[in-house]
């Protein structure tokens, strides 16, 4: 499952997973997880997909797509780098 969810933000990054796909396809692939050590580095992801809306906003707690895609790397840095 790791590696799953990994590859997911990988793809993320990469350009090869819509964003508001991966809004609402990750938080329910990390439940499947079980790797405390890894949702513990995750912990953060499910307030950012929550915060993704794909509609320009105003509202500064509001992450567009590239918005997204900066919040997801620094975490996925963290995990790689880890």
């Amino acid at each position: 499952m790791k590696e799953k969810l990994i590859e997911m933000m990988r793809q993320l990054i990469a350009g090869e997973y819509n964003c508001n796909d991966f809004s609402y396809d990750f938080p329910e692939a990390m439940l499947d997880s079980e790797d405390e050590e890894l949702l513990e580095l995750l912990d953060d992801m499910p307030e950012i997909c929550a915060a993704y809306e794909p509609f320009a906003d105003t509202d500064p707690k509001v992450l567009d797509d590239a918005g997204l895609i900066k919040k997801v790397k620094q975490i996925y840095e963290n995990i790689v780098e880890a």
